[in-house]
């Protein structure tokens, strides 16, 4: 009989596949394997990997990744890093979605992935969501729907499932379930358009092998548990009234919302209906996640022939060999044009744009960092990117990398010094949320409104800060990509053509 422990997801440190993760298969008998960037270096070694851990055990694992686009992506560096969805909803594009999803299928599978935790289908229906932002597709359910649909069947043309997620939508939330569980005061039939219809439809349509709850309690649907431990989400809902039948995975147990026990809190899982649990940090708590379920068939409260069906799932997805890594250059193409046309310029009524290279030129910039525990592949030379592309090597222009923890004091020096230039572009960092670029955003807007040009880098809907007889742009992220096409528009290279309004409600 399959152990009990067969049912999790397990994720390990390190570059290779060490003795510990052995130890853990091996106790556990777990059917997966999560990776992340602390694991991956670049295509070739994230391919030995895979073969590595694949000869660990002598069963078939399913291992997986979070390779998302945007702010979400695990391996950088041999494989294409696309701009991710909410810049694909400002293209309006489904010949690009659907090229993506061709793309990074074709890159992921050649690597040996067996599934994708993508693509994010959270209908981003709260600018002030910590969690979700440029994850999602935006606000438009229709084209919303379109984009996913593209991307999951480029995926699965190259044989790797696609996960949607995150069940039963949290773009409605207000807190990050990394950190506490969002409780969403809502009916069901107000939440069910449009948050479950997206799911729904896209399960009535068969795309997507996998579907991911997430920690996050719906009024309307079970006041008492978050979705990753509930019957009603999972059992009723998900499997019942929506019929799906593929692979039901939790988001990781290890996440600020789980305030209990993980070993038990992973056994509420089981019970409610889920196929697999993720634990991707902890080999401990992998271990106790085990016995505790192993336990609970003993007893009774996990059925067997449930088990076994949900282990056939889990099977029924793992075991994929990796072959040679493909060129990712074709990939790339599709990036580039991807980011090309979703920047957009959100006003310039003063007429500021484009900025030619001879421009006395100051440049501030936020370094990107991580703003939630689903990011963890950040840009690693920032300064030497943002000069390269922002700055475009041009003489006139001055770059100052502000400090991650920007105080109102520091700020007021940086906007005293700002007023010596002709121009003064802010790239900004999540000023809805961190003080201190909230702080800078609104001052400079008030002092430099003659020469200040803002750039949205990590969040767009930071533009409801702004004042419209400012000039503002975005490209919805600050991947290398959209650094180049942003550079591109600010020197009137190329005429900005993205949609905001598709993107943002």
């Amino acid at each position: 009989m399959t152990p009990g422990g067969a049912r999790l997801m397990v994720g390990f440190d390190g570059t290779h596949a060490s003795d510990d993760l052995r130890r853990v298969l091996e106790t556990t008998g777990a059917r997966s394997v999560i990776v992340f960037a602390r694991n991956l270096v670049d295509a070739r070694q994230t391919s030995e990997l895979i073969a590595e851990i694949r000869a660990l055990v002598p069963w078939p694992l399913l291992i997986a990744v979070d390779q998302e686009g945007g702010a979400v992506v695990r391996l950088t560096r041999g494989i294409t890093v696309f701009p991710g969805n909410l810049a694909l909803a400002a293209t309006g594009s489904r010949e690009l979605a659907l090229a993506q999803g061709r793309a990074s299928g074709a890159e992921l599978g050649a690597l040996g992935f067996d599934l994708n935790l993508a693509p994010v289908v959270d209908l981003q229906t709260n600018p002030r969501n910590p969690g979700i932002g440029i994850r999602s597709f935006g606000s438009d359910p229709e084209l919303a729907l379109a984009l996913a649909s593209e991307v999951i069947r480029g995926h699965e043309e190259h044989g790797v499932g696609s996960c949607l997620k995150h069940f039963p939508g949290k773009g409605a939330a207000d807190v990050d379930a990394h950190f506490e569980l969002p409780v969403i005061q809502a009916t069901l039939e107000e939440f069910r358009h449009p948050h479950l219809t997206m799911f729904e439809q896209l399960i009535r349509a068969g795309l997507g092998e996998a579907v991911m709850t997430t920690h996050v309690v719906v009024d309307g649907i079970d006041r008492e548990r978050p979705a990753t431990t509930s019957p009603c989400v999972v059992r009723d809902l998900l499997r019942g009234e929506l019929g799906f039948t593929g692979l039901v995975i939790t988001d990781d147990l290890e996440m600020g919302a789980i305030t209990g026990d993980v070993a038990e809190v992973t056994v509420a899982a089981a019970v409610a209906g889920h196929d697999l649990m993720p634990i991707c940090h902890d080999h401990g708590l992998q271990l106790r996640a085990a016995e505790a379920l192993e336990a609970a068939l003993s007893d009774g409260r996990l059925d067997r022939a449930e088990h076994e069906a949900a282990i056939a799932r889990i099977e029924a997805l793992a075991g994929r060999e990796p072959a040679e890594p493909i060129d990712p250059r074709p990939g790339t193409a599709v990036a580039a044009e991807i980011a090309e046309r979703a920047v957009c310029v959100l006003g310039d009524e003063q007429g500021l744009l484009p900025v030619t290279e001879d421009t006395d030129l100051l440049l501030l910039a936020a370094r990107p960092r991580q703003m939630h525990g689903a990011e963890d592949a950040m840009i690693d030379d920032f300064e030497g990117y943002i000069r390269e592309f922002l700055a475009d090597n041009a003489p006139g222009t001055t770059v100052r990398v502000l400090a991650d923890d920007l105080s109102p004091q520091q700020a007021s020096i940086e906007l005293d010094a700002a007023l010596d230039h002709d121009r003064v572009l802010l790239a900004s960092w999540n000023a809805r949320i961190e003080p201190g670029m909230r702080f800078l955003l609104e001052a400079a807007c008030r002092t430099l409104a003659d020469r200040l040009i803002v750039v949205h880098l990590r969040n767009p809907f930071d533009q409801a800060l702004v004042d419209p007889s400012i000039t503002a742009m975005t490209a919805f992220g600050y991947r290398i990509v959209q650094l180049s096409a942003l550079a591109a528009v600010l020197r009137g290279r190329r005429a900005a053509v993205g949609n905001f309004a598709a993107s943002y409600l």
